[in-house]
């Protein structure tokens, strides 16, 4: 157990290494931003459509999907109202806004990451290994998208370097959760992929993707492209 929360974690605290990133090399330029939410937009797309939603069927039914999705959906919705309700809609407020929603959708996504770890320990160390392995490289670029929106929300830099690292501990919480809910995995599991998959579906469609191309149309399609081929190579390694 000891050696599986360690994996879990280490997986997880990769979205900090984007925050960390950011910070580093300070202010991104519209280009370099646009770069990095079309990057982030085409992995999670890639996520959502190739993995979660798949792995969702795979472990529930159809039904239950789609009302997971409709969840996940809803969750963002609420959370966007709420938003635009408390906080002002200038370029800063909007980029803040922006990376709450990526916070908020990413935690969500991580829960059942670390319940599949969990599973996937149970079932063949080697597997847990790969499935965290995938999800360290592909939690970097998210961390970006993250840190960089609150970044131009002009939050402090602790606060750029921590909301995305904190979104790493879902992972371990999940993998946790997998431990103590045993043969109730593979519900729990296509739940929370399937909410996971709505909330992650309307940030790439109504924010993130949109915000990239609005930024710089060319680097955004870039980070697009790019996100889609390194998701592409990582389900090659994972094969």
């Amino acid at each position: 157990m000891g050696q599986l929360l360690w994996i879990s974690l280490l997986s997880g605290l990769a979205t900090g290494i984007g925050g960390l990133i950011v910070i580093w090399f300070g202010h991104p330029n519209s280009r370099v931003l646009g770069f990095y939410l079309g990057l982030s937009a085409g992995m999670m797309g890639m996520v959502v459509l190739i993995d979660l939603l798949p792995a969702s069927l795979e472990y529930g039914s159809i039904k239950g999907t789609l009302v997971g999705l409709i969840t996940g959906i809803f969750i963002m919705l609420i959370f966007d109202w709420l938003l635009s309700k408390v906080l002002f809609s200038s370029s800063s407020y909007h980029y803040r806004n922006m990376g709450y929603f990526m916070t908020l959708a990413i935690a969500l996504h991580n829960l059942p990451e670390g319940l599949a770890i969990g599973a996937g320990f149970e079932t063949k160390e080697e597997i847990g290994i790969r499935v965290a392995l995938i999800i360290a490289l592909h939690n970097i670029p998210e961390g970006l998208g993250v840190a960089s929106s609150l970044y131009l929300g002009n939050l402090s830099n602790l606060l750029v370097v921590l909301l995305p690292l904190i979104t790493g501990f879902f992972i371990p919480i999940g993998t946790i959760i997998s431990n103590l809910i045993g043969e109730m995995i593979p519900n729990w599991i296509s739940i929370g992929l399937s909410v996971a998959s709505g909330a992650m579906g309307y940030l790439v469609i109504k924010e993130v993707g949109p915000e990239s191309l609005r930024l710089n149309r060319l680097s955004g399609q870039f980070g697009v492209v790019v996100g889609i081929l390194l998701m592409f190579i990582v389900y090659l390694m994972h094969n």
